[in-house]
């Protein structure tokens, strides 16, 4: 198979960055475009629309080759004569006639950031079989998207090359938000795999099932470093972050909880797949198992939202609300299944209700007030939370509930509320998001019926109450 082997370099970078690749004959100037975008770091050829626009120019021919659409309609209105270039789309053109007489291409991606290569052709060859392109060699490391052009990326180098200096963790996590990798011939050559430019003649390789044993060309990569987890990578970490984020939202996809970790563990940056592959780990199955954490497809839910049935009440009522991200110390206090955010409005409830609160009721009142919180937390069930407090609380005065009454209403419109994805109800803009006084009157329980000083008290101890919780 005839094909081209290509040194492509970009313009002005320093240290320089250069891969040479080798690319079947017959391929369009837009699948040269996507080879370039595929031995870079570059994204637009992953993305269903074009990330930006590209050009190839050869001013020897008067000719561009462009994805830019305006500059293609205007030409197709002008006259002919007029004195300016051809241009054509990189679908509609093969490169080989242009590459063969003149020897080198002149392409400029993101007009932006302006970013300038160099193709130049080194050789072409007759006994490459392979129907897409192989990087044969390289060096640098390729920006990534959007990073500001070469002062830009000159920029983002100094700072992941200083780990004390003050943006160096925002800009780790920004630089793999971008996809920013260092050259790694075997991550490329794995995925340029799926550029299929013609067919590969398997009759001609050296090759087992499909998997080869010696070429010419194609390396036998044993390099397989950048498949694995970062050094600093902690699974237990990882799970503290599913738990806590469960804890906080109820409902909450498995991408959001792998961007919050990775935005507050840049070094730990992990990528979907890596992370499902730890999540299929036999370990991980006895912890998720004795948890409130659940499974729903690729959502992680709160116990209580399946037992409930709530999960589309939850999602509907978050949605186009921004998230509540705390920062990290804040988030992992919400893996403790007991943990509530210590709001003054959370403290005046405690304190009124902590002399109450004999310590040898089967719960603690922090168990307590955490079962109320959940049961906040799902529809309908304001109600069923109040009459919660009732019945734990022992309040038999009319005064006693009114304050406890208003006491739970500015807990709950301070309280973190899945359906607001984190928020406070008062954090809210419209005051319709604001939990409304659940409705009066309650029910007052065998457990919240005033006692009698000579009676058992309801704690269970066998003495008379005056001599026990009423002492």
């Amino acid at each position: 198979m005839k094909a081209y082997i290509l040194k492509v370099e970009m313009i002005g970078l320093e240290p320089a960055v250069w891969r040479r690749v080798i690319i079947p004959a017959g391929a369009t100037f837009q699948r040269l475009h996507a080879a370039i975008q595929g031995i870079t770091n570059f994204q637009s050829e992953y993305l269903d629309w074009p990330l930006h626009l590209h050009e190839f120019r050869l001013p020897e021919e008067n000719l561009l080759v462009t994805n830019e659409p305006q500059v293609y309609e205007e030409f197709k209105k002008q006259k002919k004569g007029t004195g300016g270039p051809t241009v054509r789309k990189p679908q509609s053109i093969k490169i080989d006639d242009y590459l063969e007489k003149y020897g080198q291409l002149s392409y400029t991606y993101d007009f932006g950031d302006n970013w300038q290569f160099e193709i130049r052709l080194e050789e072409v060859v007759e006994d490459y079989y392979f129907g897409y392109p192989t990087v044969l060699d390289g060096a640098g490391d390729a920006p990534p998207e959007d990073v500001g052009g070469a002062i830009g990326f000159k920029y983002l180098l100094s700072v992941l090359a200083d780990e004390s200096h003050p943006d160096f963790e925002e800009m780790l996590w920004w630089s793999k938000e971008q996809y920013f990798e260092p050259y790694n011939r075997s991550r490329i050559n794995e995925s340029l795999t799926n550029q299929k430019i013609k067919k590969t003649e398997w009759e001609k390789i050296d090759h087992v099932n499909y998997e080869v044993l010696t070429d010419k060309y194609r390396p036998i990569e044993k390099d397989t470093e950048w498949g694995r987890l970062p050094a600093d990578f902690d699974a237990e970490q990882f799970w503290k972050y599913i738990k806590a984020c469960t804890h906080l939202y109820g409902v909450v996809p498995f991408d959001k909880v792998l961007e919050i970790f990775n935005r507050q563990n840049p070094k730990m940056y992990i990528k979907s797949g890596q992370a499902f592959r730890v999540m299929r780990e036999a370990e991980w199955q006895k912890p998720m198992g004795q948890s409130q954490v659940r499974q729903d497809s690729l959502d992680f839910i709160h116990q209580q939202v399946m037992e409930s049935g709530t999960k589309a009440f939850i999602e509907s009522n978050g949605s186009g609300k921004d998230w509540y991200i705390p920062d990290k110390e804040e988030l992992l206090k919400y893996a403790d299944d007991l943990y509530i955010e210590p709001t003054a409005a959370y403290q005046a409830l405690y304190r009124k209700l902590e002399p109450h609160f004999h310590p040898l009721k089967p719960v603690s009142l922090q168990e307590a007030l955490k079962k109320v919180s959940l049961m906040m937390q799902i529809e309908t069930g304001a109600t069923q939370a109040m009459q919660e407090l009732i019945n734990f609380s022992g309040f038999g005065s009319d005064q006693d509930l009114n304050e406890l009454v208003g006491l739970y209403s500015n807990f709950a419109n301070h309280s973190r509320h899945w359906a607001n994805r984190g928020n406070r109800p008062v954090e809210v803009t419209h005051r319709d998001n604001l939990m409304p006084l659940p409705a009066m009157p309650y029910e007052i329980t065998e457990d919240s019926v005033k006692v009698g000083r000579n009676d058992p008290c309801p704690c269970g101890s066998g003495k008379k109450y005056k001599k026990c919780c009423g002492a």
